[in-house]
């Protein structure tokens, strides 16, 4: 028998592809779930793109928070910038970077089907919910995909029968 998506040899009596996680006929029978299946990827794709976008921000903000602040504050002697603003800045800077690598991370382990890679992705998506409207889409189809009756049965399915 051979796997309908990507051609790998699987077992008669396999319920998933061990290869892609398509399930197979018999998976289908047994009443094996194919939300995961189908969107994981996407998912894990979608949080990799969303939260490098995040990083982004929170790189520059660190950037100015250490240099363009201090550089500031010697070129205007007579109205330099409160002192508490560079560190505020830089703060923010890597909260904001922190919040991006989480999503990476989350979308690393979504494509590679780590098995606490569902849990960091529910995080994530929820803390996306509050970024409207992109965060807020993505926060959506996270809870959509990962909360589903029956979605974390289906993802610990994949992550055994891949690692």
């Amino acid at each position: 028998m051979f796997c309908t998506s990507c051609g790998t040899v699987i077992t008669p009596e396999q319920a998933v592809c061990s290869k892609c996680g398509n399930p197979t006929s018999v998976g289908i029978i047994r009443g094996g779930g194919r939300r995961v299946a189908e969107h994981y990827q996407l998912l894990g794709i979608l949080h990799l793109v969303y939260s490098g976008f995040i990083a982004i921000p929170g790189v520059v903000m660190i950037f100015l928070g250490k240099f363009i602040f201090g550089w500031l504050g010697q070129f205007m002697p007579h109205n330099p910038p409160p002192n508490f603003m560079a560190p505020f800045i830089t703060l923010i800077g890597w909260l904001i970077l922190l919040r991006g690598v989480a999503g990476i991370a989350a979308g690393i382990g979504l494509l590679q089907r780590a098995p606490w890679a569902r849990i960091l992705a529910l995080v994530m998506g929820f803390i996306s919910l509050l970024s409207i409207p992109f965060g807020t889409a993505l926060g959506i189809y996270t809870i959509w995909v990962l909360l589903a009756s029956g979605a974390e049965e289906e993802y610990n399915r994949l992550t055994l029968l891949s690692h």
